[in-house]
């Protein structure tokens, strides 16, 4: 695996994964990647500007990072790459429901507010705590949203699916990293950029619990770079990953190590 994808597993592997430094690791894939602690640096000095002799409640944080610090979605250009990376968030203080959320996230944690990023199918949301009972649009200026203001959002993105309360539940920064850069996948295949596409499916391989599915987008991928001794590689790997199918594999193998000849 490749270094970026290395510390992304071995993040994710702590007890507490730290979301600042995951999102530092996704923002690597960026033309003019961060250091990790200059992303950590500049959440402290965020959180800082908010004076408060103990920890604010959770809307007071939510105004603070939407109303005082600025923060808004990025409605003209939600595709821009630059929306899942940290840095570039933090820089323009614009980005997409799910770093816009994160963002509040953290702030939150250095305030003593634990905030939560709820992964409501389509629009991901902020909770007021692990259990959360009131949510906020991190996309609508942080909105306050109620139970059934959830359920409206939710059916604005699939009008003929079925409403769970468990959608209202928070999801844990391993499913946050899957979502950024599933993010990232749809924006560099939106724009062909078969490069970055790669780049965004070898740091998807350090999330745990990926595997099988991203290491064949991957191999398809490289093969139509022209990359098939690396897509043969991958398809390799995919033998005792995926035993049930392994000649499916080694044959897939052998035809592109064949078309690189």
């Amino acid at each position: 695996m490749s270094a970026p994808s290395d510390r992304l597993g071995r993040l994710l592997e702590a007890d507490e994964p730290r979301l600042d430094r995951l999102m530092a690791v996704v923002a690597s894939l960026a033309t003019e990647p961060p250091e990790e602690a200059s992303v950590v640096a500049a959440l402290d000095a965020l959180a800082a500007e908010l004076e408060a002799a103990e920890a604010p409640p959770a809307a007071a944080v939510v105004a603070f990072v939407f109303g005082d610090l600025a923060f808004v979605g990025n409605t003209a250009n939600y595709y821009d790459p630059a929306n899942s990376f940290i840095h570039r968030v933090l820089d323009r203080r614009k980005g997409i429901p799910i770093t816009l959320s994160a963002v509040a996230a953290e702030v939150g944690r250095r305030l003593g507010t634990p905030l939560s990023i709820v992964g409501l199918p389509g629009h991901v949301i902020i909770g007021d705590g692990p259990d959360p009972s009131q949510w906020f649009d991190p996309f609508a200026g942080g909105a306050p949203l109620d139970h059934d203001a959830c359920r409206r959002l939710f059916a604005r993105f699939h009008p003929v699916g079925a409403f769970d309360d468990a959608m209202l539940r928070p999801i844990p920064p391993s499913a946050v990293v899957q979502r950024m850069l599933g993010n990232l996948k749809l924006v560099y295949r939106r724009r062909g950029d078969l490069g970055q596409l790669v780049r965004v499916l070898e740091l998807l391989l350090g999330v745990p619990g990926t595997g099988v599915t991203e290491r064949l987008e991957l191999a398809a991928v490289l093969a139509a770079l022209g990359r098939y001794d690396q897509a043969a590689e991958q398809r390799e790997l995919l033998v005792a990953l995926d035993p049930g199918r392994a000649s499916e594999h080694l044959a897939a193998a052998e035809r592109q190590r064949v078309r690189r000849n």
